[in-house]
C-alpha cells in the first residue's frame, strides 16, 4: 500500500474504540468535501471550454478515468466493489452538473 498523507486521527489498525473510528470517518470525510469540491470546480472549466453540448458525455474519457480509479484502487488496497460504484455514481453526477452549467452559458 502506497503511503498517504498525514492525519491526525488514529490510523484504522490502531483504533481502540469507536469514538477513534468516528474521528477517522469525520476526518476523511471532511477530506473528501474538499476534493470533491475542486473535482467539481474542473467540471465548471470543461463546461466553459467544451465547444458542443454534445462533448459534455464523453464515452472514452468515463472508461479512462474507471480504468486509472482501478489502478489505483488496486494499489491502495481499496476494493473495486466499493471504488466503481462510488465513481460511477460520482461521474453521473458530474456530467449532469456539466450539462447544467453548459445549458446555462
Amino acid at each position: 500500500m502506497k503511503p498517504g498523507p498525514a492525519f491526525a486521527a488514529p490510523a484504522p489498525e490502531a483504533c481502540q474504540s469507536m469514538t477513534d473510528v468516528r474521528a477517522g470517518v469525520d476526518e476523511i470525510d471532511r477530506l473528501l468535501v474538499a476534493l470533491i469540491a475542486r473535482r467539481q470546480g474542473y467540471m465548471d472549466a470543461a463546461a466553459r471550454i467544451k465547444q458542443t453540448r454534445a462533448a459534455v458525455r464523453d464515452e472514452a474519457r468515463i472508461q479512462q478515468v474507471l480504468d486509472n480509479v482501478r489502478a489505483e484502487a488496486e494499489g491502495a488496497g481499496l476494493s473495486w466493489a466499493i471504488a466503481e460504484p462510488v465513481w460511477r455514481t460520482m461521474m453521473e453526477a458530474c456530467i449532469a452538473y456539466e450539462f447544467e452549467k453548459w445549458d446555462a452559458k
